[in-house]
């Protein structure tokens, strides 16, 4: 029966670092995870991955055995079963708000009696029928994908009790971002308003026994990360390739720059030692 890669990750009890693929390519997959990292995310919200798609990211990440996991363009039961069965290992739902709709996005990820997912015992997430029987597939829960809430309206911050005690949920991303824009502050998830509700609610979260997800922008981000408690931590790969990229261009023209100053020092020095010479 085919593992589920995040959760045996997961078991490890160590923080996971994932990498946030703004350019849905299956050879950036692999190369992500040769580099190492432990999970890879593609978006079908605002990356616009769709379920075609995502079967090729999935199938690149399980060639190179690392997990996978999809944010989903809305939380609705019939978009969601068409990513569960490209067979990734956790799918996130954007705008959890309430513990209503954590509820109906972790049934939709489950099969009957546990939830409402459509049966399909012969898909690739089942190994296409092929190493055990339609009942044991279905029954498997732990190898189903891993429900992740994305928390970023401030309703979610103000029900996360409830949220939180959804059964079934297991993870939970900080959306600090959109909930900043939700406060009326756009572009700001730093700003002591977003965390007075982030921080807290990693505290809780923690305490409750779900996996705090958090999205970074660099190392120093991640570091706060650790030290925050979150188990899954994630980076955008333009982030890194953007910062990398400024500081080769701005490394190579600064010794442009001095070579260049270099070299017309030297045609000064020549010219002027032109002149001195003697004539004749």
């Amino acid at each position: 029966m085919r593992a589920n890669r995040l959760r045996d990750l997961l078991a490890e009890d160590r923080p996971l670092f994932g990498a946030f693929l703004g350019f849905p390519s299956p050879r950036l997959v692999e190369f992500c995870g040769l580099l190492g990292f432990d999970w890879i995310m593609f978006d079908g919200e605002h990356e616009g991955v769709g379920v075609e798609t995502c079967y090729q990211l999935v199938t690149a990440a399980d060639a190179v055995g690392v997990a996978s996991v999809v944010r989903a363009p809305v939380n609705r039961p019939d978009v969601l079963l068409g990513y569960a069965d490209t067979g990734v290992s956790s799918i996130i739902a954007p705008h959890v708000a309430g513990a209503a709709e954590a509820a109906a996005f972790v049934s939709a990820l489950r099969f009957p009696p546990y939830g409402t997912r459509g049966a399909a015992g012969g898909s690739r997430a089942a190994n296409y029928g092929l190493t055990q029987t339609p009942p044991e597939y279905f029954a498997a829960v732990d190898r189903h994908p891993i429900p992740a809430a994305l928390l970023e309206d401030a309703s979610a911050y103000e029900q996360l009790d409830a949220i939180a005690a959804t059964e079934g949920l297991e993870i939970c991303c900080m959306g600090a971002g959109d909930l900043a824009a939700s406060l009326g502050l756009p572009g700001q998830p730093g700003h002591p308003r977003v965390q007075a509700l982030v921080l807290p609610a990693i505290e809780l979260l923690r305490e409750r026994g779900i996996v705090v997800n958090m999205s970074v922008g660099d190392a120093a981000g991640a570091t706060a990360a650790v030290e925050l408690g979150a188990r899954m931590i994630a980076v955008s790969n333009t982030a890194l390739l953007g910062g990398a990229a400024r500081r080769y261009l701005a490394t190579a023209r600064e010794a442009a720059d001095r070579a260049a100053d270099r070299a017309a020092d030297r045609a000064t020095d020549r010219a002027a030692g032109a002149e001195r010479a003697p004539v004749g």
